[in-house]
């Protein structure tokens, strides 16, 4: 009986584990390369997740600055990256590295 415990315990993590993995593997961000196109003026998330989409990785700071989103923080070299994104249309304005 003990003989057996050790594989059954294994196959009851496996089994647990298994779906979990799968639903990882089928996730797919959508890009962030495209123009953001809802009517209003642009959320906070969607300038940042526009800011990840070129490399910014940890957020520090967000500001909003007249017509743009003004979002700090480090690319994944640990370097420190400034992404200006327009506040109506989700256009980068500009980028400081």
């Amino acid at each position: 009986m003990r003989n057996n415990l050790i594989p059954a315990v294994a196959l009851v993590v496996i089994g647990f584990t298994v779906p979990a993995s799968a639903a990882d593997i089928g996730y797919v961000q959508e890009p962030v390369s495209e123009i953001y196109t809802r009517a209003g003026p642009l959320p906070l998330q969607a300038a940042v997740d526009i800011a990840n989409g070129i490399g910014l990785v940890s957020v520090s700071n967000t500001n909003k600055w007249g017509n743009e989103w003004q979002v700090e923080g480090y690319d994944i070299a640990g370097s420190y990256m400034e992404v200006d994104v327009d506040a109506r249309t989700g256009a980068i304005v500009n980028v400081d590295r």
